[in-house]
């Protein structure tokens, strides 16, 4: 499968199962897009691409909480900056790195390298015990797809006990 027809299946899992909460898929506009990808210099890939072409904008309750969606997404590598200067590390962003999701101001998730589905990885102040990145994820696409997947369980999880079921 490319990059954009595992975002596709992704996406088409999370709307054919309604864990999306009967929500539409929010997609952007390719001015919107054109935005996200002037914020950084780093390149969007195109899986990021396809995801924000698809759900850019959201979908139901997937990552809440987190600023991953537009047009939280805007200004997100600033953010990521000042945090590791906050945080005295040595590590710093490369110019390939893109981040696409700050959680509560404490950590981060970003695209290491070039490539259509780059690695994602994370930064979390109060995780690692050397206050460095750690992988994520080996492609942008299985982290999308872990995050759906948990997603997914949730909900199916809230909507058993809601019901007086166990999970």
């Amino acid at each position: 499968m490319t990059p954009d027809e595992r975002v596709r299946a992704v996406v088409a899992g999370l709307v054919d199962r309604r864990a999306a909460t009967a929500s539409t898929p929010l997609g952007l506009s390719a001015q919107e897009i054109d935005a996200i990808a002037r914020d950084q210099a780093a390149p969007v890939g195109t899986a990021y691409r396809c995801f924000l072409e698809l759900i850019g904008g959201g979908i139901g309750r997937l990552l809440q909480g987190s600023d991953v969606f537009h047009p939280e997404v805007l200004g997100l590598r600033e953010a990521a900056d000042d945090l590791l200067r906050e945080n005295h590390t040595t590590f710093a962003l490369g110019p390939t790195d893109r981040v696409i999701l700050m959680h509560q101001g404490y950590c981060f998730a970003f695209l290491h390298g070039t490539g259509p589905d780059p690695e994602v990885w994370s930064y979390d102040e109060g995780y690692h015990p050397d206050v460095i990145p750690f992988p994520a994820a080996p492609t942008f696409t299985d982290w999308l797809r872990t995050h759906a997947d948990q997603y997914q369980r949730r909900t199916h999880n809230s909507v058993g006990t809601h019901r007086g079921k166990r999970p």
